[in-house]
């Protein structure tokens, strides 16, 4: 797994993350990073050969799949990163990253979409309104203690989880609808004081849009959405997800925005029973009159932006759904059969696809691909044997190697090398974090090298608790060209001396 950033010395950052199952674990680790002198294909390929070199000189011949984002520089066909480190191994497969797919969904969707543009017009000018004014800020806050409610501040709309911050804000703005309504309504009357007329313009704006009916329910209905892409991206984050759970939490996800298009959603359908008709021109939301409601074009709204929703999800995802890639469902327990007479034949054409595809490294590996179908028969057998363990909540390859590894070694070596395939490079993100807080700007010269090492500490080394520092220590003390401390002598080593002393004196006596 491997991503680009730039730096506090404004340098572009190549990092590199590696990820391998062994006995069915899955493992993530960082490796390095260096600077790029250029960020072209040519650069990043050979940095990212450097960073590998040095902790593995035949990883090259163990490479599965290379995970990315989708720069054009990173997943070209022609002479992209990925091409240049397949080189002729055409069993290596690249994968876009599935969190970036999932933001690059949702931001095709919302292309032209009038009504999107203006939630996402109202929330980034809310934010501006209260971020960029210390006294506006200040009396949203004093409007909120007056209602004995908790303070909920605008927040914005971007960052590094795009759906993840918009739904935050949209979270704030309905959850403290009543503060920030009843704010906006103060600061545009005529007895504010010390209020710009500027000021004034645009609280009477925004007061108008957050008081259309229409405008509210569909607040609501992106509410619902955001909150299943949120969490479909907080899950294709996670460190051990693989490419199965990835596409099971991808077509749960398409289910539910799917049952949108003709049922509410719960934050959708709070709203609808909170607003209670008055007459046929009012409504009300959290005690604030509202104006008329046009449901044809609520509606016309929710179902077109589904529709390009689902649309643009399956068009990103497609790969997944097809080929080796899809094969790789059958590492995941839940997409097993229930019984046994009906896991007759499952699996068979997956394995064997799996096989087909990876035989060049099954076999330098020292695998005999040849016995891995049969062996797939094999551990169905004994698995459905013990029906209690594929019902078992914690049942993972981990506890099935540790059972049946002696019987299936081939056909779970394979098993190993489908868990390795990375579904995305959430922990390249996470690395970078940390870069940014070891290469602030007070230490923007750290050298390369030494940048990398303080990052293996930071992020491979074991928690405070369970770290042990005399090993540091004695390191420190006794690899240096000169002695740091002349004197200092560990425990161990000067009660060894002094019972050797003591033996030298009887002898002597």
């Amino acid at each position: 797994m491997s991503d680009g950033s730039t730096d506090s010395s404004v340098k572009e950052e190549e990092l590199v993350y590696v990820r391998w199952s062994h006995m069915g674990k899955i493992e993530s680790r960082f490796v390095g990073i260096k600077s790029v002198e250029k960020a072209d294909a040519a650069h990043i390929t050979s940095t990212i050969r450097e960073i590998m070199v040095r902790v593995c000189e035949e990883w090259e011949s163990k490479l599965v799949a290379l995970a990315t984002d989708g720069a054009a520089v990173m997943v070209g066909a022609k002479s992209g990163v990925v091409s240049r480190l397949k080189g002729d191994r055409a069993y290596i497969i690249g994968i876009h990253c599935m969190a970036h797919r999932q933001e690059l969904a949702f931001m095709d969707a919302i292309k032209s979409h009038a009504m999107f543009q203006r939630v996402e017009e109202f929330l980034s000018g809310l934010y501006t309104f209260y971020h960029a004014s210390p006294l506006n800020r200040a009396n949203l806050v004093n409007s909120f203690q007056a209602l004995g409610h908790k303070p909920l501040v605008p927040t914005r709309i971007g960052g590094t989880r795009w759906v993840g911050h918009l739904l935050r804000a949209l979270d704030h703005f309905l959850r403290g609808f009543q503060g920030i309504v009843q704010h906006l309504e103060q600061i545009q009357s005529c007895d504010a004081a010390n209020v710009r007329g500027v000021q004034q313009a645009k609280a009477r704006k925004y007061y108008s849009t957050a008081r259309e009916a229409v405008f509210i329910r569909f607040c609501g209905f992106l509410h619902d959405t955001l909150t299943h892409l949120s969490s479909l991206s907080v899950s294709l984050q996670r460190s051990t997800i693989t490419i199965a759970e990835a596409h099971s939490c991808l077509s749960a996800t398409q289910a539910v925005l799917k049952k949108y298009k003709t049922r509410e959603g719960p934050m959708q359908a709070a709203m609808t029973k909170a607003m209670r008709d008055n007459n046929y021109a009012m409504r009300e939301f959290e005690g604030m009159s509202l104006t008329s409601s046009d449901s044809q074009t609520l509606v016309a709204s929710r179902v077109k932006l589904l529709d390009r929703l689902v649309e643009s999800m399956t068009d990103r995802f497609q790969d997944v759904s097809v080929g080796v890639l899809c094969a790789t469902k059958l590492v995941s327990f839940a997409n097993w059969p229930e019984s046994g007479d009906a896991a007759a034949d499952f699996g068979d054409t997956e394995v064997e696809t799996l096989v087909n595809h990876f035989r060049p490294v099954l076999e330098t590996c020292g695998i005999h691909a040849e016995n891995v179908m049969d062996q797939w028969t094999v551990l169905k057998s004994f698995m459905y044997q013990e029906p209690q363990f594929l019902s078992h909540p914690h049942v993972s390859w981990a506890t099935v190697n540790r059972s049946h590894q002696h019987s299936c070694p081939d056909l779970l070596a394979v098993i190993d090398l489908v868990l390795s395939l990375p579904a995305s490079t959430a922990d390249c993100e996470r690395g970078f974090s940390t870069m940014k807080m070891v290469k602030s700007d007070w230490r923007s010269s750290l050298l390369s090298d030494t940048l990398s090492d303080l990052l293996i500490i930071q992020l491979c080394s074991p928690d405070i608790k369970d770290f042990d520092p005399r090993t540091a220590m004695m390191l420190w003390h006794e690899s240096s060209v000169r002695s740091r401390r002349p004197d200092y002598m560990d425990g161990g080593a000067k009660r060894v001396s002094e019972r050797v002393s003591a033996e030298d004196s009887d002898e002597e006596f």
